[in-house]
């Protein structure tokens, strides 16, 4: 028998999608995803016309047509396990899904039940499966999914706020650190689906919908918050060969756990309305992760920057590299763009 090839799962960060997109952008997508066996975007809006909005702070809706446009780019899943699927309650989010089955995407994270919201979807690469998981920390009021009920796939996150009196008197009126505690029912609910994945799987893929946007970041708490960290170990510990993250809307760094990446936020690929935003970064990368044979995950970026209509270009300036390098560095990552080696780490 001959070698098996390297299967290359191609992943972006985030889409807030409010228009069709026009036929250049799609194309530049499909050459940015270079061909990959699987790839793979998080998509934070509501593709449907159906529903009525929810009660909270930010409600997305886009043209239920623009699941086509996603399969013309060259999207193979989604992930919807995010703080958006419900914003438009169960009818959008159901609606939605039944918008990419027929698009020929597959959705993960989302569902009419919890058994459906942590099913993972699986795909044949040369013999070799591949199991794609989503979940979220990151769930507004009603929108986790119940043994009988629709919703997202949660991770929930219990908040408390560090005090430090000393501090407090030195520094008066001075901002709490934010403590965040998994769940430990969702921990293990999501280690579960993890090791069941990997009982049928070859490779094991997980997105997961968390940290802080920049915005609500407490100055005191770091990045990359500690919940996130026992979450990403616990999911690799599980048997899951790569964890990819989104929602803080902004470049993270990639860890290397058991030698296996960690990419704690992609940031932001395609957002529509831009300007809405000013504080969202505009650089961002295509990770390409190539899984042997044997061994650990290779990883490959390539620098993307978002222009003012909030679409994606190629960088040739790199700029995504350079945020990258002010993580701590821990193992090489190619490059691309520029070819050069580097390391990268949360």
């Amino acid at each position: 028998m001959g070698e098996s090839k390297t299967v290359i799962v191609a992943a972006v960060g985030d889409f807030m999608i409010d228009r069709r997109a026009k036929a250049p952008d799609i194309a530049r997508v499909r050459t940015m995803l270079g061909g990959a066996d699987i790839a793979i975007a998080n998509v934070d809006t509501v593709l449907s016309d159906l529903g009525q909005p929810s009660p909270k702070y930010a409600n997305l809706r886009g043209p239920r047509e623009s699941v086509h446009d996603l399969r013309e780019m060259g999207f193979d899943v989604v992930t919807i396990a995010n703080n958006h699927a419900m914003d438009f309650r169960a009818e959008g989010m159901l609606d939605m899904r039944a918008a990419y089955q027929e698009a020929g995407v597959r959705s993960v994270g989302a569902g009419a039940t919890i058994m459906e919201a942590t099913a993972p979807a699986i795909f044949l690469i040369d013999g070799r499966r591949v199991a794609i998981l989503s979940m979220a920390c990151t769930i507004p009021q009603d929108a986790a999914a119940g043994p009988t009920w629709p919703g997202i796939a949660p991770v929930k996150v219990h908040q408390s706020y560090g005090f430090d009196p000393s501090l407090a008197a030195e520094q008066p009126c001075s901002m709490p650190a934010a403590i965040g505690k998994l769940d430990e029912g969702d921990l293990e609910r999501s280690r579960a689906d993890v090791a069941a994945a990997r009982a049928e799987a070859e490779i094991v893929i997980v997105v997961v919908h968390w940290g802080v946007p920049a915005p609500w970041r407490a100055p005191i708490n770091p990045i990359i918050q500690e919940h996130q960290r026992l979450l990403g170990h616990a999911l690799i510990d599980a048997g899951a060969d790569a964890v990819i993250g989104n929602h803080a809307h902004e470049l993270h760094g990639i860890e290397f756990y058991q030698g296996k990446p960690i990419a704690y936020c992609l940031g932001n690929f395609w957002i529509d309305s831009i300007s809405k935003w000013p504080w969202m970064g505009r650089e961002t990368v295509v990770l390409r992760l190539g899984f042997p044979d044997a061994g650990d995950p290779e990883v490959e970026i390539t620098s993307v920057l978002l222009d003012d209509d909030g679409v994606p270009n190629f960088d040739p300036d790199d700029r995504a590299v350079d945020l990258l390098r002010q993580f701590d560095r821990e193992r090489p990552v190619r490059v691309s763009q520029s070819g050069e080696l580097f390391r990268v780490s949360a």
